[in-house]
């Protein structure tokens, strides 16, 4: 081969060589990309404290059942005492107390049953194309959980709110989640009413 069949064939290496490393370099960028935008998702459906769905995924879930026309149950929780514990224990007691309430509740799901964190001390379940019956019974198995969770020595007893609804032919799902709300407040008003009777 002359030289100038040498300097082609040498072009044209360097070029496949130089595109091997453009390409490389894009792949490596495209894969930092996508780590980026999956912890970005992550960040977007999950509760970095619980690991619980947070409250955009509630919100997604609530609009895609709208017009399912299935059963539903709807479950609210509200931890008691965060206040306090924060205030005098710190904030890993009041976290700790906070993954407490979110584990017994985790626990406790089955088929059809999502849980979401949706605020500071505020978790929903959703249970989906079910009996009545099937909101007693997550309520009777988390309660179990609860008590079991709360004999670990680590200084924290949890005690939460709940509220419960249930919505099945015709019904407005806003209405089914304001009932369970308010029920879940008027049990969170009976303990602490209860609390001050044992003070006074």
């Amino acid at each position: 081969m002359n030289a100038k069949g040498m300097d082609a064939k040498n072009e044209f290496l360097s070029e496949i060589v130089k595109s091997g490393e453009e390409f490389l370099a894009l792949l490596r960028e495209t894969s930092g990309l996508v780590a980026y935008y999956r912890r970005l998702l992550e960040r977007y459906e999950l509760d970095t404290l619980t690991g619980l769905p947070g409250s955009n995924k509630f919100r997604d879930h609530i609009n895609e059942l709208k017009d399912s026309g299935f059963n539903i149950g709807v479950i609210f929780f509200d931890v008691n005492n965060l206040k306090y514990y924060n205030d005098t224990k710190g904030h890993y007691a009041g976290d700790l107390l906070l993954q407490k309430a979110s584990e017994s509740i985790h626990l406790s799901c089955g088929i059809n049953t999502t849980a979401y964190r949706v605020g500071g001390d505020e978790f929903v379940v959703i249970i989906t194309n079910c009996e009545e019956s099937a909101i007693e019974s997550f309520i009777s198995t988390w309660l179990t959980n609860l008590e079991k969770l709360n004999q670990r020595d680590d200084g924290v007893n949890c005690s939460v709110a709940v509220g419960a609804a249930f919505g099945s032919g015709e019904y407005k799902l806003g209405d089914i989640l304001k009932l369970a709300d308010e029920r879940m407040y008027q049990d969170k008003r009976r303990t602490k009413e209860h609390n001050e009777g044992i003070n006074n």
